[in-house]
């Protein structure tokens, strides 16, 4: 058997958010339904045991992740950089060797062209883009 008064009522009277009149009246309720008195005294356990918790401070568990993560974020750069600085000096390579001996076009020559082509195209992009969001950035002039 259920019935609608716990689901409307019950925590409002367990948290003491019913008026000293709303609360009597609930109190008579409570005294002839089986039902509401076992769900009062259930989620009365749940709401003592819920004011005893106590979270832990945080600060120390955040501290010690977002040092890591600036390690992470560190060793990524700097991974970053030596795939670039190498995918760079690559092209440079093959433009030289293309430049100190055109002969035949190889394989080698047309990966390294490639590569010079798409280095430079994202160079070019990255810097377009700083320079615009300089020139539109609202919070230029703030000090971080």
């Amino acid at each position: 058997m259920s019935c609608d008064r716990m689901e409307n009522d019950g925590m409002r009277y367990i948290d003491g958010e019913m008026t000293p009149a709303q609360a009597a009246e609930f109190e008579k309720h409570l005294a002839g339904c089986e039902t509401c008195r076992r769900s009062i005294a259930e989620l009365g356990r749940v709401d003592s045991m819920a004011g005893r918790m106590r979270i832990a401070d945080p600060m120390d568990v955040f501290w010690e992740g977002y040092w890591k993560s600036m390690y992470k974020r560190g060793e990524r750069r700097t991974a970053w950089i030596l795939i670039v600085a190498g995918a760079a000096a690559t092209a440079l390579f093959g433009i030289f060797e293309i430049g100190r001996n055109f002969g035949p076009v190889t394989f080698v020559k047309v990966a390294a062209a490639v590569l010079a082509a798409g280095l430079a195209l994202l160079f070019i992009s990255v810097v377009r883009e700083r320079v615009h969001q300089k020139k539109t950035d609202r919070y230029r002039d703030i000090i971080r």
